[in-house]
């Protein structure tokens, strides 16, 4: 029973390890990488591996264009 709960327990370790590893980046973001605090680089869309513990993705910026949020510019001009 105590060999069972070891197995148990290694295999939940496991599963965090690779779920913090694997990072698939969407199309139009892009994901800020630090290591160890320290500015590492950007990552673009697509699948990236990370290094476990040490990289840790700081902020997911959206690159999508957005529509006008103010309001048109009068056009009236005085004669």
């Amino acid at each position: 029973m105590g060999g069972f709960i070891v197995v148990i327990v290694l295999a939940f370790l496991v599963i965090i390890i690779v779920a913090k590893t694997a990072v698939v980046v969407p199309q139009q973001s892009a994901f800020v990488v630090e290591r160890l605090g320290k500015y590492s680089g950007t990552l673009g869309a697509g699948f990236h591996i990370l290094v476990p513990f040490l990289d840790v993705i700081r902020y997911k910026h959206s690159l999508k264009e957005r529509g006008d949020r103010y309001p048109a510019a009068s056009l009236h001009h005085a004669r």
